[in-house]
């Protein structure tokens, strides 16, 4: 990987000396890393858009129900609202065909941050291994690599573990349908808090300004969206955990407030990162892979 003199960053690795007609030819990868994760979170919002779409057209209009004596219909008659007192975005891809139409195009998301996620500790390695990230601080993001790849990746059971089926028995274990649908809510969630502890601490280092902030006010702002994202996620956690261990499905923390978290952990989460991408995707070097393979094949 390779930058330029002025920003260290990335280590320089040649591109091959062999002589000879049959020398091996490179591959020459150019990826401006928070690009992809613009592209992940646009992916993102592009699925949620679908997932509206599709269940204003194909599921709503058909939903009716009896709450209180009183006939309702829509998204008033969502599970989500009958256990946690309100409605998010999630209601858009919880119920036929949306869930399965919606788990079709969700791929683009997930793969995108995925990949992001793993380029994004490539370049922490690699700065490790230059002297700019310490050492024992990117022991660190290697654990929490692995963590954020499983975390990030079983959200994908939100289309798994519908929350109109019937309860999963694992021998004398019963898991309610909601129950194991919202784990991989809880997954997500904290897979991003992970995302951005990394940002922050690696942003630390690279003493680098974001927009009209200088580099020492970017690092405490950095911390306060860090604390504000992380409160905000337990709180949420804690919140929809009590509903389900409470007999009668009693919150600690009132709905009316929750839903208050519920919106602005979604800014923090889904809609702030957009632009810290764009940010990065002004100020960062590209990162330069090059793949040459050990062989030249006969």
């Amino acid at each position: 990987v390779s930058k330029s003199k002025e920003k260290m960053s990335y280590q320089a690795v040649p591109l091959g000396t062999a002589d000879g007609p049959k020398a091996p030819k490179p591959t020459i990868l150019t990826i401006q890393v928070e690009k992809l994760r613009l592209i992940s979170y646009f992916g993102f919002w592009g699925f949620v858009a679908f997932s509206v779409i599709v269940s204003k057209i194909t599921v709503f209009p058909y939903m009716s129900c009896v709450i209180d004596g009183v006939d309702k219909f829509g998204a008033d008659c969502t599970d989500l609202k009958r256990v946690f007192g309100f409605n998010n975005i999630c209601i858009n891809w919880d119920y036929a065909p949306s869930v399965q139409l919606t788990g079709m195009v969700y791929p683009i998301f997930e793969y995108s941050f995925l990949l992001y996620i793993l380029l994004d500790y490539c370049q922490i390695k690699n700065d490790m291994l230059n002297g700019i990230f310490p050492a024992q601080k990117a022991k660190l993001m290697k654990t929490m690599f692995w963590i954020k790849v499983v975390l990030v990746a079983w959200f994908r059971m939100i289309f798994i573990c519908k929350v109109t089926d019937g309860p999963i028995i694992i021998g004398a274990l019963e898991i309610p349908a909601v129950v194991a649908h919202t784990l991989g809510f809880w997954g997500l969630q904290w897979g991003l808090v992970l995302v951005a502890f990394e940002n922050v601490l690696y942003l630390t280092y690279r003493k680098q300004g974001m927009w009209c902030f200088s580099p020492e006010s970017t690092v405490k702002l950095a911390y306060l969206y860090l604390t504000l994202l992380a409160s905000l996620t337990a709180l949420k956690f804690i919140w929809s955990a009590s509903i389900f261990a409470s007999e009668t499905s009693t919150p600690i923390i009132p709905n009316s407030v929750a839903r208050y978290f519920d919106r602005g952990w979604m800014i923090l989460a889904a809609v702030c990162p957009i632009f810290f991408a764009l940010n990065g995707m002004k100020k960062d070097p590209p990162m330069v892979i090059t793949i040459v393979n050990a062989d030249v094949r006969k």
